[in-house]
């Protein structure tokens, strides 16, 4: 049997040629062998660009941050030079995080740990893992307001180019650009806060929510720390001196418990606020944009509902007053009354003697 193949036109011939005499001819147009070509091409280039390492995949930052917090501001400056994840849940203080095994194995593959250094279980779990020489990033203190959040930034930003100095530009240009979100944030939350003239209210405050709540302009007579560690005694100090003062709120930092608060504010008669330290906590709150950004509308929405409650307790009294005045002048004009009629009564009676 010989088989071969012959060219006429548009046309590809397949001869199939036995010991016989006896041909089979296959006819197959020449445009669906362009085709088949065109197609095995593409599966060929498809099959090649699986195999080669991309950047995405080969060449990440693993960074591996305690909170959301820190997983923010690493995916904000890194963006898709970084991977990174959060170990604790948004809504529960680090503090008590419950550890997984597998947390180890991720340690063991990052090249970063960004912590705040309230993570008591932390360092047990890098010496547990394989990956003694990983690059430990501290970034200590409050982050809940647009500078202290600029500050954090600029740290990671230096941390990412340590790491990876050949994209130096590139996170420069993410931290300022973050930056510039922040402070525009901040001036607009600032307007804000003094047209609803926030230093004119006293606050009982959450210790982790006193600088949002200084930021704010609220005036912080007394703060106290997580709830597990106060005293009976404790508690009745703090109602007495938010009685004493006057306090219009009592604010709890979500994470921390807001049980305690929500009590307080009752006995004191002022309202329970409730801010939240972490993104994604929150619907709404996925960036430590939209965190501050909740936090302050909660903190203004209360203010409002305040003046509006004194601007009608304010009319109230005024009515009231009115009333009284109205009430005054009848009791007035009664007694004249009673006096005329007295004494047209008298005159009467001595006219008919």
């Amino acid at each position: 049997m010989i088989i071969y193949y012959s060219t006429n036109q548009n046309l590809y011939k397949t001869y199939i040629t036995f010991n016989s005499n006896t041909d089979l001819i296959f006819v197959i147009p020449k445009e669906a062998i362009i085709i088949k070509k065109i197609i095995v091409s593409i599966f060929v280039l498809a099959l090649i660009l699986s195999a080669m390492p991309t950047f995405s995949s080969a060449e990440k930052i693993k960074v591996i941050c305690t909170t959301t917090t820190m997983k923010y501001f690493v995916q904000e400056v890194g963006g898709n030079r970084v991977d990174a994840i959060a170990l604790v849940q948004p809504g529960i203080c680090p503090d008590h995080f419950d550890v997984r095994p597998s947390v180890v194995s991720e340690i063991n593959n990052a090249s970063m740990v960004v912590y705040h250094g309230i993570e008591p279980w932390l360092e047990d779990l890098i010496n547990a893992s394989e990956n003694k020489n990983v690059k430990k990033l501290l970034l200590n203190g409050p982050w809940g307001t647009p500078e202290l959040a600029k500050g954090k930034i600029n740290s990671i930003k230096d941390a990412l180019i340590e790491i990876d100095p050949k994209n130096k530009s590139f996170y420069e240009k993410n931290a300022a650009d973050i930056s510039k979100e922040l402070d525009a944030l901040n001036q607009e939350i600032k307007a804000k806060a003094t047209e609803l003239q926030t230093s004119q209210y006293k606050a009982i405050v959450m210790a982790w929510q006193k600088p949002f709540s200084e930021w704010m302009g609220l005036q912080v007579v007394q703060v106290y720390q997580p709830p597990e560690t106060l005293s009976a005694q404790d508690v009745e100090n703090l109602v007495k001196k938010g009685k004493d003062e006057g306090v219009t709120f009592v604010i709890d930092n979500l994470q921390s418990g807001t049980t305690l608060g929500g009590q307080m504010a009752e006995e004191i008669g002022g309202r329970h606020i409730v801010f939240s330290n972490f993104p994604e906590a929150i619907p709404g709150t996925d960036t430590i944009s939209e965190m501050i950004q909740y936090n302050a509308n909660e903190l203004f929405n209360s203010i409002e509902e305040v003046q509006t409650e004194s601007k009608e307790i304010a009319e109230l009294k005024s009515e009231i007053s009115s009333l009284s005045n109205r009430l005054v002048i009848f009791q007035g004009l009664s007694i004249v009354f009673l006096i005329i009629s007295i004494a047209l009564g008298a005159m009467i009676y001595k006219r008919k003697d």
